[in-house]
C-alpha cells in the first residue's frame, strides 16, 4: 500500500514538473485555431484536427466548429434571383420610367415597389399580385 501511494506521489510529481507532458492519446500543441497536426493520425480523424474550448478531437465541417453557437444555426434561406438588388432596381427603375412611381431605385423590395408592380401588372391585364417573376420581367422587357 506505501509502495502504491509512493508511485502515485511520484507521478504526480513529475506533471507537476514538467507541465508540458501531456496524457492524451497524442502530443500537440494546438494553434490559434484550437487545431494541430496529428501526423500519426492517432485520433482517426487525419492529419489535422481541432480540440476548440476542451472539446474532445473533431473536425471542422466548412470550417465551422460543431460546438459553436454558429453550427446551430440555420443556414441560410438561397434568395431567388428575382428578388436580388440588382434585379430589384432594374425593375424600380423601368417602373419608375415607365410612370409608376415606386420611389429610389435603391434595390430594396418594399411596400412602393409592390404597390407599383401591381398598378403595372392591373394597367396590362397581368394576374395582380405584385411579384417579380419571369412573367413581369418579360412585360418590362427586362432580361
Amino acid at each position: 500500500m506505501k509502495t502504491m501511494k509512493k508511485l502515485i506521489l511520484g507521478i504526480l510529481c513529475i506533471c507537476l514538473l514538467f507541465p508540458g507532458t501531456n496524457l492524451s492519446a497524442h502530443s500537440g500543441r494546438t494553434d490559434g485555431s484550437g487545431g494541430h497536426h496529428d501526423n500519426k493520425n492517432a485520433s482517426g480523424l487525419g492529419s489535422y484536427h481541432y480540440h476548440c474550448g476542451g472539446h474532445p478531437a473533431h473536425l471542422h465541417e466548412n470550417g465551422i466548429c460543431p460546438y459553436s453557437s454558429a453550427a446551430a444555426k440555420p443556414a441560410a434561406k438561397k434568395q431567388s434571383r428575382f428578388y436580388k438588388t440588382s434585379m430589384v432596381k432594374k425593375v424600380q427603375n423601368k417602373l419608375n420610367r415607365l410612370g409608376f412611381k415606386c420611389g429610389k431605385a435603391d434595390g430594396s423590395y418594399g411596400s412602393k415597389t409592390k404597390s407599383a408592380i401591381r398598378k403595372f401588372q392591373k394597367k396590362k391585364g397581368m394576374t395582380i399580385n405584385g411579384k417579380i417573376n419571369k412573367t413581369l420581367l418579360k412585360k418590362l422587357n427586362i432580361d
